[in-house]
């Protein structure tokens, strides 16, 4: 019997301290953010982003009566959505930023944007194509709306599903069921939303790398600190990725031909770096990215060093192997008057030298990645990178 009693008076005591230390316990709990959706935020938005996390910005913001009446719309239009016809079309709808918003946010931007220092360099035509680019990715992973490139950039959702309707709902109410909590100002929703549709069609490629000069290219990253760039031609030679269109294929055959190109220019000492270039593209949906698969290929059989390797692992395009190489250049602080140099096959060098690509660079990215000298020889151009080109676009939500 006393052991009973005795046994009992202990998880009594032990109850008793845990009761007791419960409190601290919580005050010491760290703050909960979800770091996928704001990590996308931040990387497809950055200074829209930086913008409204600064206090001093909203409060002069948000005092505008514009703005307050926009807020008012805005959580008028966000309550009469839960029942509305044909969902979940039109509840994603709503969350877009209307016309009126748009322009209104803009004159004000423009009327305060010279005040603050946080806000300077954003003008109105910045505000108008990200409140673009926020509408154009609710638009293709929230209503299924075709997107630049159907084939590789499409939804994974099925937007007729009861499951879809569930998810799009189901954001909804729990909006709804935290205001006035949570922030549901012009900016914080639809940012969040177009993130959150991202995240949920697995379309987060914008940050998969993270650590990226911290881990794949950090050898290469010091030992660029230490180069005299004026023992080679060129800076880097650029090789863009050339992905398999077939399931469990980690490299095609067109993109092994290009390494061994880039290769025999690297053994000529035509540059002291190989910047491998390719995202996951081809086919859709690949777990393999095209630079990760160089770069092992570069290693283990040609046997090159890690610190002759730089990757880029974002690019989908032609267009943005090019624009994305001249980042990483400018990262490595790769002088500017000296050229890199791209090395691919005898078809898609002819096709980067052509009219046509100057003009889908011009078309797709709103400038020239860099200017290209005339080819070398069948495989090898010339690039002479341009800084201009290196900013940050929203609309290709997947590599911005």
């Amino acid at each position: 019997m006393k052991k009973i009693l005795y046994k009992t008076s202990l998880v009594l005591v032990c109850v008793g301290s845990l009761s007791f230390s419960l409190p601290a316990v919580a005050q010491e709990l760290p703050q909960i953010h979800d770091h996928v959706t704001e990590s996308l935020q931040r990387r497809i938005f950055p200074q829209l982003s930086a913008m409204i996390a600064d206090a001093g910005w909203r409060k002069i913001f948000f005092s505008d009566q514009n703005i307050q009446k926009i807020l008012q719309d805005r959580r008028a239009r966000f309550s009469d959505i839960t029942k509305c016809i044909p969902a979940p079309h039109c509840v994603v709808e709503a969350w877009k930023i209307t016309p009126d918003e748009r322009r209104i946010i803009g004159e004000v931007l423009g009327q305060i944007s010279s005040h603050l220092p946080v806000s300077r360099g954003y003008g109105i035509s910045q505000w108008e194509h990200d409140a673009d680019a926020i509408n154009y990715i609710l638009s293709v992973y929230g209503e299924g709306s075709p997107p630049h490139y159907p084939h590789i950039d499409a939804m994974t959702q099925d937007t007729t599903s009861k499951d879809f309707n569930q998810l799009i709902s189901g954001l909804q109410l729990q909006e709804l069921q935290n205001w006035p909590q949570q922030d549901m100002d012009i900016f914080s929703a639809p940012l969040r939303y177009a993130a959150i549709l991202l995240d949920m069609n697995d379309r987060d490629d914008a940050i998969h790398f993270p650590m990226l000069w911290q881990t794949w290219n950090a050898p290469a990253l010091h030992l660029a600190q230490n180069l005299d760039w004026r023992h080679y031609p060129y800076t880097a030679i650029i090789v863009p990725g050339a992905g398999p269109e077939a399931q469990g294929v980690s490299l095609s055959a067109m993109g092994k031909l290009r390494l061994m190109l880039a290769v025999d220019a690297f053994r000529k000492k035509q540059a002291p770096f190989i910047l491998v270039s390719g995202g996951a593209v081809h086919p859709a949906q690949t777990h393999y990215v095209e630079a990760q698969e160089m770069r092992r290929e570069l290693i283990s059989r040609f046997g090159i060093a890690e610190r002759n390797i730089i990757i880029e692992p974002y690019a989908r395009h032609t267009t943005t192997n090019l624009r994305n190489a001249s980042r990483l250049l400018a990262t490595m602080n790769a002088p500017r008057q000296q050229p890199a140099l791209i090395v691919t096959d005898q078809d898609q060098s002819a096709y980067i030298a052509s009219q046509t690509f100057a003009q889908r660079n011009l078309r797709e990215l709103g400038c020239a990645p860099g200017v290209l000298d005339a080819r070398i020889s069948l495989f090898a151009i010339p690039f002479h990178p341009d800084v201009h080109c290196n900013v940050t676009d929203p609309m290709d939500p997947l590599d911005p």
